[in-house]
C-alpha cells in the first residue's frame, strides 16, 4: 500500500474527539495510524500514551474517593494535565507527521465504529473507577 494513500482517521479530529472521552481514545486512534504509515515504533510510544492515561483516571478517582477532602479534584486535575500533555506532544507531532508524508491525501476510515468504541471505553472506564472506588471505601476507606 502507498504510504500517501493508506486508510487513516483523520489526526487533526482524533486529537478533538480526545477532548471529549480522554487522550487515550486519540492515542489508540493514533497508534492505528502509526501502524498504518509503518512506523510500529511510534505506534507502541502511542499505546503507552494510552494505558498511561487510562491508570492515571483508574487512580485518581480511587484517591478521590479515598481521600475525599483532599484529592477530589485530583481526577479532574489529572485529566486536564494529561490531555495538555498529550495534545501538545505525540498528538501534534502525529499530526504534522501524516500532513507531511500525505499532504492530507489519505482514505479516510470511518469515525462510527470508532465513536461507538469511544463511547463504550468510557463507560467502561467509569463504571471501573467507581466500582473500584466503592470497593476500597466498603473495605475501610476513610474519607480524610
Amino acid at each position: 500500500m502507498k504510504q500517501d494513500r493508506c486508510k487513516l482517521w483523520n489526526p487533526w479530529a482524533a486529537a478533538g474527539w480526545s477532548l471529549l472521552f480522554s487522550p487515550a481514545f486519540g492515542a489508540w486512534l493514533h497508534a492505528a495510524n502509526w501502524r498504518a504509515l509503518g512506523r510500529p515504533d511510534k505506534a507502541v510510544v502511542a499505546r503507552r500514551w494510552s494505558w498511561l492515561v487510562i491508570a492515571t483516571i483508574l487512580l485518581s478517582g480511587v484517591a478521590a474517593a479515598l481521600f475525599e477532602l483532599y484529592a477530589r479534584h485530583l481526577p479532574w486535575l489529572a485529566g486536564a494535565a494529561l490531555t495538555v500533555a498529550w495534545c501538545g506532544f505525540p498528538a501534534r507531532e502525529h499530526c504534522r507527521y501524516v500532513w507531511m508524508t500525505t499532504g492530507g491525501d489519505y482514505r479516510r476510515r470511518r469515525w462510527a465504529p470508532a465513536l461507538l468504541g469511544g463511547i463504550a471505553g468510557w463507560l467502561l472506564l467509569a463504571l471501573l473507577s467507581l466500582g473500584a472506588a466503592t470497593l476500597l471505601v466498603g473495605l475501610g476507606g476513610v474519607y480524610l
